[in-house]
């Protein structure tokens, strides 16, 4: 075989597929390598497994409804509040833990490259997603956000097929054909959205206020700016409830 037949066979459905799956791997290998540079051992490793297992749970919880997961918008929630950084460990772990129960392949790469993409979509885009103060998350720019995905992370995944098909034509019909249970995973992510982001954001937003000291390197100006307008409301607050404190009496009573 000369570079003339590699190089045609690399233009082929089977070609491309393979090439996807390298590439895929290498840029997962790349991730993994980042993550244990960067990611401390101890509290962060501990939460970094225990939200993957979380999230592995929940989709094997849910496999048995078509496509309707809340893997999406728990990666997107840890994108928002924990960083990409942190987010691409988790996807890596949730694609890696939760196909033990539903099967490994190829698509493997491709689920924890899309759900790393997920998280850091939301890192990206985290000043659209919350309010001034980081207190609540937006529904309606969360909810499109997730909608969004239903659609991208399974055509990412479904890059997977074209090895098993072997044919544009009907890996073209494969997306087609799953269209409705595409739009079952982005209505899905809608309502797993609505029905549980005001809770894990509460969640995550308090975990990271308690554990900015500690495996944050330093406090975020929207932190800092956060606790002052929180004591001086407090201090506020108090003043109204005794307005006559701190006044002595001119009889000199006590």
């Amino acid at each position: 075989m000369n570079f003339a037949d590699i190089q045609a066979w690399a233009g082929t459905p089977g070609g491309i597929a393979v090439w996807l799956t390298v590439l895929f791997g290498l840029i997962f290998g790349s991730l993994l390598l980042s993550v244990d540079r960067r990611i401390r051992l101890g509290r962060d490793a501990a939460l970094i497994a225990i939200l993957a297992a979380v999230a592995s749970a929940s989709r094997v919880l849910f496999a048995a409804l078509p496509n309707v997961q809340p893997v999406t918008l728990l990666l997107l929630m840890i994108g928002l509040h924990l960083g990409a950084r942190r987010a691409a460990a988790v996807a890596m772990l949730t694609a890696l833990i939760s196909n033990m129960a539903l099967g490994h392949g190829p698509w493997t790469f491709y689920q924890a490259i899309a759900w790393a993409a997920v998280g850091t979509s939301a890192a990206l885009l985290r000043p659209v997603l919350v309010n001034w103060d980081g207190t609540k998350v937006r529904i309606g720019p969360m909810a499109l956000l997730a909608f969004i995905w239903g659609f991208f992370f399974d055509w990412t995944v479904s890059l997977s097929a074209l090895a098993l098909y072997q044919s544009f034509e009907a890996f073209l019909a494969f997306i087609i054909a799953g269209l409705v249970f595409d739009a079952l995973h982005a209505v899905g992510n809608v309502l797993f959205t609505i029905w549980l982001a005001p809770s894990l954001h509460h969640l995550l937003w308090l975990h990271r206020r308690h554990e900015a000291g500690r495996w944050l390197p330093t406090i975020s100006d929207e932190t800092l700016k956060r606790e002052a307008f929180i004591a001086e409301t407090e201090a506020a607050e108090k003043q109204l409830e005794d307005p006559l404190a701190g006044i002595a009496r001119l009889d000199g009573e006590n």
